[in-house]
């Protein structure tokens, strides 16, 4: 008997972001194609298990594990901001490290 897919989620959508840098994106070691943008989503079937997924943006990363269920859709948010201290970089020199983040969203 197969199992039925579970279905990863991933949007870039989160007030603070600062809709610039591409995020990239892999699952399991395996490179998502094309850059996740402000705005933007990504969906992907997966099969149940445990699955680790990461988002990076040429500066920082940031990985996620999780256990996807049959049949579930799990749903994060990618955030794309200042690191603690950021403004202050910005005040004094003009640039700021922009840290990557993946938040898990209630179903």
């Amino acid at each position: 008997m197969v199992s039925e897919p579970a279905r990863l989620v991933i949007t870039r959508d989160h007030p603070q972001d600062i809709q610039d840098r591409p995020v990239y994106l892999w699952i399991d070691g395996e490179k998502w194609d094309g850059v996740l943008r402000y705005g933007k989503t990504f969906e992907r079937e997966l099969p149940p298990g445990p699955h680790k997924v990461k988002a990076h943006n040429t500066l920082f990363g940031h990985s996620v594990d999780f256990e996807a269920k049959p049949g579930e859709t799990l749903r994060y948010r990618c955030e794309n901001g200042l690191t603690p201290g950021g403004i202050v970089m910005v005040l004094m020199l003009g640039v700021a490290y922009l840290r990557v983040r993946l938040t898990r969203l209630p179903d």
